[in-house]
């Protein structure tokens, strides 16, 4: 296997440990398309290519521009350029009808403002973004105006409806423009102005006719993305008339989401997305189209700002009964800021259980052993 990665990132311990024997790790030297593509041209020097797969969104154009140009599978160029951008996406999914938010792609703040003026709050997005850094919801035109003047010099932006209404995510393996297994997640998350997710459980309960309207939605945004073969992250916020787009991407989703996945359906979606860029037979489990076996979240732990001064419990959290993993980010000394964004986190725990009664009570127990002391 070839992994293509930043040095830092390939001198990690865990990254090491990974890596198995003959695996080999290929520095880039820019994180930008151009990076990523020198740095396979290296890989590619050293022998044939199985697959392609981009699990992150800085790479996920050159890796689907490398899986065509080797006639390998993959999303196909223009829908991993579409899922960059998020005017594109809506642009793409507005042809063809598609419920979305109402929006505007503005140049200044003015013609923001004049959009926004009937319509408060709104949601400010930058066109280009990983995660939810710099999307926030503006309550007035002084706050609108106030991040527009935070963004880079001629930047442009979106500026969107807001929608309110629960937020789910889709993760779903598409195999030549088929889903073949896909698993609904509800979104626990802060309120406005950031909306930042504190946690996510695996299933979603939802009822047959919600689940049937977001699984339609799923394919027919896959079908104008022209989605080939891949994992993908599609976002969505579900209101009386039904689900509504917020984004998707071509990529595997973050927030430790692939091991709440597995937790609670026993799909390992890591094997089956590298089988799927290999062209060779996805094995799901049995049952993996029916109701998972188990209940599973990722709670993210949020203590408030100041300096932390101790961290207390990791060892007894991770021997919990329930409890899949937990990693902890910081140590006395390091700084909790105020979570704008998932770039603020400073921990997680994943756990499972049978039903959700249960999936709580671990939680509680979970929340009882572990301490992160802060001091203003």
């Amino acid at each position: 296997m070839s992994v293509l990665d930043t040095s830092a990132a390939l001198g990690w311990e865990e990254t090491k440990a990974a890596l198995g024997l003959g695996d080999q790790g290929y520095p880039v030297t820019a994180t930008d398309d151009e990076g990523w593509l020198a740095a396979a041209t290296t890989a590619l020097a050293d022998g044939p290519v199985a697959g392609v797969l981009g699990f992150s969104e800085p790479h996920i154009v050159a890796a689907a521009m490398l899986a065509e140009e080797l006639g390998l599978p993959g999303p196909g160029v223009r829908a991993a350029v579409i899922s960059r951008n998020k005017l594109m996406q809506r642009e793409v999914f507005g042809r063809v009808g598609l419920n979305q938010p109402e929006y505007l792609h503005a140049r200044d703040a003015r013609a923001a403002e004049s959009f926004a003026a009937s319509r408060y709050p709104v949601v400010l997005k930058p066109l280009f973004s990983m995660g939810s850094p710099g999307v926030r919801i503006a309550a007035d035109h002084y706050e609108l105006r106030a991040w527009a003047n935070e963004q880079p010099a001629n930047a442009s932006f979106l500026v969107e409806e807001y929608l309110d209404g629960p937020e789910f995510s889709v993760e779903a393996l598409i195999v030549d423009g088929v889903p073949v297994f896909e698993s609904v997640t509800a979104k626990t998350t802060t309120v406005a102005p950031y909306r930042v997710e504190l946690a996510h459980h695996v299933p979603a309960g939802l009822d047959a006719a919600d689940r049937q309207a977001i699984s339609t939605l799923l394919r027919q945004v896959i079908g104008a993305l022209g989605m080939r073969t891949g994992v993908v992250h599609f976002e969505l916020i579900l209101r009386s008339d039904g689900p509504h787009i917020v984004e998707i991407a071509t990529r595997t989703p973050g927030d430790y989401l692939m091991d709440v996945i597995q937790a609670a359906t026993d799909v390992d979606l890591y094997d089956a997305a590298v089988a799927a860029a290999c062209g060779l037979p996805v094995n799901l489990p049995p049952g993996a189209a029916g109701t998972p076996p188990r209940m599973a979240s990722v709670w993210f732990p949020t203590p408030p700002v100041g300096t932390v001064s101790a961290v207390e419990g990791v060892e007894r959290v991770e021997k919990l009964p329930g409890v899949v993993k937990i990693e902890i980010d910081v140590a006395p000394g390091d700084e909790v800021h105020e979570l704008r964004s998932s770039m603020d986190r400073v921990g997680m725990v994943v756990y499972q259980a049978p039903d959700r009664r249960e999936l709580d009570a671990v939680l509680a127990r979970v929340r009882d052993e572990l301490r992160i002391a802060v001091t203003a």
